[in-house]
């Protein structure tokens, strides 16, 4: 397995500064085995003549390419399903890699999981912090990852996993990486989230950063995906995600808040969810 190919994938549209330093946080990984696809959405800033010139000088990195703007989804998917590497993992044109994050995943790697993913750190202009405060492994299934992605948004796993599922739903503008890893878990089993970070999430840059949330609410995404995978919820967790969408919203009575924190069973967790969806207006 430590001679195993991994696929790396990265989708990009017209951000070309930030790709250089995505692809270079994967071409200086301290595995070696590797294979970069960049995906590029209809790029027209300079990024397929970068993408050629480094394919042309690195046999690990192959450059496909839309012929017109397709969306992130149809884009990752141009490497999923062309992929080479017995696992497969993707980064996001404005993030990195530390340069351990692939022989991480795999000194860690297990079948039994469906997938493994990694704590990651939030940088900003001003402070960076740990996404997730616990100091160990932590494995989650279904029902963990029903109302609130716990694997972050990428994943380590076998190629052929995530072949099998489709890839991503090409209909999902939002909250996609969540939609997938719930496919995976549901058909694969519990995943385990590793807890050194091997990620750094950017959070500091403007330029040509274009967001479907100006017109597609978190709120609408999050009722979309629950009716997508309407069949992975039992009546109990129905009922959650619908308590949760309600705090979004702003419609719970006072009694819908104690049948909500009855369901949950752990104050901590109700608490945590009238932060993310009432007090921080997570829309």
């Amino acid at each position: 397995m430590a001679d195993d190919k991994v696929t790396v994938y990265i989708s990009t549209c017209n951000r070309l500064e930030l790709l250089k330093r995505a692809v270079s946080s994967v071409l200086t990984q301290d595995y070696t085995n590797i294979e970069l696809i960049i995906c590029d959405d209809a790029s027209n800033d300079g990024t397929k003549q970068y993408s050629l010139e480094i394919s042309q000088n690195d046999p690990r990195v192959k450059y496909m390419r839309n012929d017109f703007n397709k969306g992130a989804c149809a884009t990752r998917n141009l490497a999923i399903f062309s992929a080479t590497g017995k696992f497969i993992t993707g980064l996001d044109d404005d993030d990195t890699f530390s340069s351990n994050r692939i022989s991480y995943f795999i000194s860690n790697w297990d079948e039994k999981y469906s997938f493994l993913c990694a704590n990651f750190t939030n940088k900003f202009d001003d402070k960076e912090f740990l996404n997730y405060s616990n100091n160990t492994g932590q494995t989650f299934c279904l029902n963990d990852i029903l109302f609130e992605n716990q694997a972050s948004n990428q994943i380590f796993t076998l190629t052929s996993r995530l072949v099998s599922i489709g890839g991503f739903d090409i209909s999902v503008k939002r909250l996609q990486d969540w939609d997938t890893w719930l496919k995976l878990t549901s058909m694969y089993g519990q995943f385990l989230r590793l807890p050194a970070s091997t990620y750094v999430m950017y959070h500091n840059h403007s330029i040509n950063t274009v967001r479907v949330s100006n017109s597609y609410s978190f709120l609408k995404a999050l009722e979309d995906l629950r009716d997508r995978n309407i069949d992975l919820y039992d009546v109990k967790s129905l009922v959650i995600m619908n308590h949760i969408i309600s705090l979004g919203n702003k419609t719970m009575r006072l009694t819908d808040y104690i049948h909500f924190l009855y369901l949950l069973r752990n104050i901590k967790l109700f608490f945590s969810y009238v932060y993310q969806y009432r007090i921080k207006k997570k829309i």
